[in-house]
Order: structure tokens, then sequence, then C-alpha cells
């Protein structure tokens, strides 16, 4: 509550280190009123951005794009590089919230919500996208088959109960034994057989049988995605620099099968017309006029010659103890250099000859 000090108001505090702070700041309270306007149109200024180049904004995704050169002055200090990218980024930032703001909002649970609009940005998938699913047993034969999936009502209507029913499970009208409760016997059947525990017993087997090829399905997906997991493994294995040869193994990690090319070899015995048909092409190619030569094995063939026949001079010379003329040469040069440098640059340097008298 503001107002004037009085006698009988407690004197202030003493304070050695500053003594005029805090009476000033007294007299500054009550002197002074709050401006409320001044307020608002700081807090107006601080929510409108003025950029020379407008950002180019995804508001599905919640991205904005900055397409302005940045003030290459400001970031070569590096004491102002920090504070011009911060207030870079909050201007940008109070744009894009400026943009959510702006769309229709409506009340939800005593919370303001916005419906956000449909991304234009089209990000990449985090995951490779998935195989194609491995069709059943039923679903191969009707597409060979060419038998279209009709989706039928699952409510029949029961002539009995005069109500509709499921047509199969719990409650259905085939699963009520008090309608099915009598088999009629055929004329030539035997009158003292359990029709109604055959009926049963094909009931049960017929139930055992979808659950068998369901497990079926089951598997063999299990075993695609199984294939696909060691396929993935021995990939990231193989990406080391060594191959995978010091890769640590998972605890009971199967060694990963390696698919070999298998060479093939014509058959021994068998129809004798494709041995003829590769006997003549053979003689055709090495009697005709227009043969096919490797130029680059050619040439590589030829270098890796010279390259030999150089190596066997070397070590001929090596062992006759004959030097080749470019190492005599060599060995004159450093020799005299070495004397050069032991006469010194005003001394004469020696000729030739005197250097074969010494």
């Amino acid at each position: 509550m503001l107002g004037t000090a009085t006698e009988d108001a407690p004197a202030l505090p003493d304070y050695p280190d500053s003594p005029a702070v805090v009476p000033a700041a007294e007299d500054a309270i009550m002197t002074s009123s709050i401006n409320v306007d001044e307020l608002l149109a700081a807090a107006q200024r601080s929510i409108q951005v003025d950029k020379d180049i407008p950002l180019t904004l995804d508001v599905g995704s919640l991205i904005a794009y900055d397409m302005a050169p940045l003030d290459n002055s400001k970031l070569s200090q590096n004491k102002k590089t920090d504070s011009y990218l911060k207030d870079l980024t909050r201007d940008n930032t109070q744009l894009l919230l400026n943009a959510i703001f702006s769309l229709p909002s409506s009340l939800v649970e005593k919370v303001t919500c916005v419906q956000l609009p449909a991304p234009t940005t089209h990000l990449p998938r985090e995951k490779r996208i998935p195989p194609p699913k491995v069709p059943t047993k039923w679903e191969s034969f009707a597409k060979s088959r060419g038998i279209n999936k009709k989706k039928r009502g699952r409510m029949v209507y029961d002539e009995v109960s005069k109500e509709y029913r499921p047509r199969f499970g719990y409650n259905s009208a085939a699963n009520d034994k008090d309608q099915n409760w009598v088999v009629e016997v055929p004329g030539n059947g035997d009158p003292y057989k359990d029709y109604l525990g055959e009926r049963e017993d094909k009931k049960k087997e017929s139930v055992a049988k979808n659950q068998l090829q369901r497990l079926k399905n089951i598997s063999k997906e299990v075993k695609q995605e199984s294939n696909e997991i060691s396929q993935t493994v021995k990939q990231a294995h193989l990406s080391t620099a060594s191959l995978g040869k010091f890769t640590e193994k998972v605890k009971n990690e199967k060694k990963a099968k390696e698919k070999k090319k298998v060479k093939k070899f014509a058959p021994v015995s068998g129809d004798a017309s494709s041995e003829r048909q590769k006997s003549l092409a053979l003689m055709s190619k090495i009697t005709g006029n227009s043969v096919s030569v490797n130029m680059g094995k050619a040439a590589n063939k030829e270098l890796g010659a010279t390259i030999k026949r150089k190596r066997e001079e070397q070590r001929e010379n090596r062992k006759s103890g004959r030097r080749s003329k470019a190492g005599t040469k060599a060995q004159t040069k450093h020799f005299d250099k070495k004397t050069r440098t032991m006469s010194g640059p005003d001394k004469k340097k020696p000729k030739r000859s005197e250097k074969s008298e010494r």
C-alpha cells in the first residue's frame, strides 16, 4: 500500500555499504505512478516482429524457414554472436506462434485448442517401407481361381426365434442346442449310429484344421521376419573395416550362411547337340577373320613382362657385382657435392684428373 511516512512509522535500517540506496528507492516508489498504457505498448511491441524477407511457414509441421542472409559483422564478433543468434531465433519463433494463434480456435475442456492445417513439407520416413505381407494359403488359392472376397453381414434372420442372430459364434442359430436337438436319419443310414456325436466330431475337426492353418500362416510370417533380421545383422557385421572378422557376436547368435556362387559344368553325358554347337562356335572363332582382342588386358600383360624383365636384370647385376650406368652417375654426383662442401666456397674445385690421382 502506497502512502507517506509518519512519525510513528519505524525507522528504516541503516545500510553501511550503500546508505543512499534504500531512501532513493522509497522516494521513487512513493512519487512515481505505474503507467499501464506503457506496459501494454511494450508487450504489444514484443510480439510484433518486422522482417525484410518474410518467413516461409509450414504451420502444419510447425516449421519456419528463414531465407534472409545473416549479418557477418555480428557473427565475426565473439561477444555478440550468441546474443545475435538468440534474438534471431526468438523473432522467428514469435512469428511462428503468431501464425498459430491467428488460426480459428475452440475451447475444449477449458483449454484453448487450434486445428492445424495440412503440412506442406514432405518429411522422410523414419524407417523403410515395410515389405508386403505374405499371402495366406487361402488368399493364394482365391487369387489363382479369381475368387473375389464378398463381405457378408454378421447378423442373419432366424425363422425359428423370429429375430436376428449372429451368423456364427456365440448365440448363433447353428450353436443353439434347443433347435438342433434332433438329427434326421437318412433312409439308408444306420439307425443305431450316433449322428449327434458325429456332428460334434466334425465341428471339432474343422476348428482344429482352422487353428492349424492359422499357426502355419503365423510361422510363415515369423520366418520371413527372422530372415530379414538376420540379413540386417549380417550387413551390419560386414560394414566394419575388418568385414566382421573382429565383430563381437551376441550370445547364442548363429553363424550367417553365405551364399556362394556355384559353378555349373556341362553334363558329361546326354544330348550331343549342345556340345556340337559349342565346338562349331569355337572353330569359327579360331578360323574367323574378325578376332576380338582385349587391348587393356594385352597392355597390362606386356607391362608386367617388362617389369619382370627389369627385375631379373637387376638381380643378375647384383650377383655379378656390376653397377648400372645410372648408379655410377649418382655416385659421382654425390662425391662431387661432398668435395665442394669440404673445400669451401672460396677454394677452387678440384678437377676430375686430380680426383683420380688422389
